[in-house]
């Protein structure tokens, strides 16, 4: 079979749209993966409705950790349309340990190809790529009707959404082949050369242009250059996105709603273990603890703060802290965010207590210590191996500053100040915010 033509040139970036920073990093690997299986987001029937006797709806999402806001954002689209008598899986293929990510377009491309091995090789299975969101409940592309194809798709050279029958694509599509450094057209030379596709509805993959208010009923944002998210300010030059103002809508909603993917109430499946470690009292080692003293104590002076509480890892010399022109409260004998984190205080600093916990629950511990501040909340974070968990590599200080301006939206009026260090090559980068969100808004 000839090969397909590519549909997708449209929405190609081009050498030009790159920011001239991209061309320093392009070739920098990435961190080899930590994860044996995607973290499931478990969205069960809400309460008092009867359960529906359909197998649940599972998402497999393709995303990677510096697409962590547009990672909130699609749950948040899903839990607004879903239906309610319905349980859905989320399943976050971020970070897979075993596949070869050299050359790779995203930190997530061909993991789409083990979705039949990763989902057991049965049932359905939908693909979505991180940055789209749901306008109509995903339940009716889960039960669309298949005929005889394995897979159903928009285009034959388009995966990005995607309805898998796992038990018919997982002789085709293998996770062994999925794991090799091998390109696209050799994925969909299998899918088309097979008879494999069948035709999705393009209402399901509605790709920028595409998108209609009245019949869309997932929106792809899928020109890297126009993401309203703006994801990579160091590596793309950003435009406008004409019709950006869907997505930021949605983002406010989920930012009045307080909302994060995972909670105390149900964290991640790594939570109890990242506590359990913590319990072993390691000192903390993101950097100076004079310059935490120093940091803490110019916001004490420009806020006024008259108490900080201190959530964080003991103290390199085991003493306890003593923040200049405050009163320092301990957080207690326990591990940091072993119990909730409570208020109010004036402020919160937080001293490589976080860089332990799992990355999903990042979002809604630095609630808690943002919720128990009035004025001001300090965090340190050291970036080094071996603190996060599970082997996993040290997030980058782009990371922890993207959370700590999304908790900031999400309770505003607070000052904040992020440090990280790097113990290995003593690499420092602080920055201190206002109480105002940075992140980039529709206007």
């Amino acid at each position: 079979m000839g090969k397909t033509p590519d549909t997708r040139k449209k929405y190609k970036t081009r050498w030009y749209h790159r920011h001239p920073k991209f061309w320093f990093r392009k070739d920098r690997p990435r961190p080899p993966g930590h994860r044996e299986a995607p973290e499931v987001v478990r969205l069960d029937p809400e309460p008092g409705v009867a359960p529906s006797p359909k197998p649940p709806v599972r998402i497999f999402l393709g995303t990677e950790p510096l697409q962590a806001r547009a990672e909130r954002v699609f749950v948040w689209s899903v839990l607004q349309v879903r239906e309610p008598s319905r349980a859905y899986e989320i399943h976050l293929m971020k970070n897979l340990k075993g596949f070869d990510r050299s050359g790779w377009t995203t930190g997530f491309t061909n993991y789409r190809y083990a979705i039949p091995e990763l989902a057991g090789r049965r049932g359905r299975a939908i693909y979505n790529d991180v940055d789209q969101i749901y306008l109509a409940d995903p339940s009716e592309l889960f039960d669309l009707e298949m005929g005889d194809a394995a897979i159903l798709c928009v285009e034959q050279d388009e995966t990005s959404v995607a309805l898998i029958d796992c038990a018919k694509m997982a002789p085709h599509w293998r996770i062994e082949d999925a794991r090799q450094p091998l390109k696209r057209d050799f994925f969909l030379g299998i899918m088309n050369g097979r008879g494999l596709f069948g035709k999705l509805p393009g209402e399901w993959n509605a790709r920028d242009s595409e998108y209609s208010a009245d019949r869309s009923k997932c929106f792809h944002f899928t020109t890297l250059r126009t993401q309203p998210w703006r994801p990579f300010p160091d590596q793309l030059r950003y435009e406008p996105h004409p019709d950006g103002e869907v997505w930021h809508a949605l983002e406010r909603s989920a930012d009045a709603a307080r909302f994060t993917t995972f909670a105390r109430d149900h964290p991640s499946g790594g939570f109890a273990d990242a506590i359990a470690r913590a319990g072993n009292a390691a000192p903390a080692t993101a950097g100076d603890e004079r310059r935490h003293a120093s940091e803490v104590a110019k916001l004490v002076t420009a806020t006024g703060a008259k108490d900080v509480l201190d959530v964080s890892a003991p103290s390199a010399d085991g003493a306890p802290r003593a923040f200049a022109g405050a009163k320092t409260v301990p957080v207690g004998p326990s591990a940091p965010f072993a119990t909730k984190v409570v208020g109010p205080h004036d402020g919160v600093a937080a001293i490589d207590s976080l860089s332990g916990l799992p990355e999903e629950d990042v979002a809604w511990a630095l609630d808690e210590l943002f919720a128990a501040a009035k004025r001001f909340v300090y965090v340190a974070v050291p970036l080094e191996p071996g603190r996060p968990p599970a082997g996993a590599a040290p997030l980058p200080p782009e990371w922890w500053r993207l959370q700590m301006e999304l908790a900031a939206n999400r309770n505003p009026g607070r000052r904040w100040a992020l440090f990280t260090v790097d113990p290995s090559t003593g690499r420092r980068s602080a920055r201190l915010h206002g109480g105002a969100p940075s992140v980039a808004r529709a206007a």
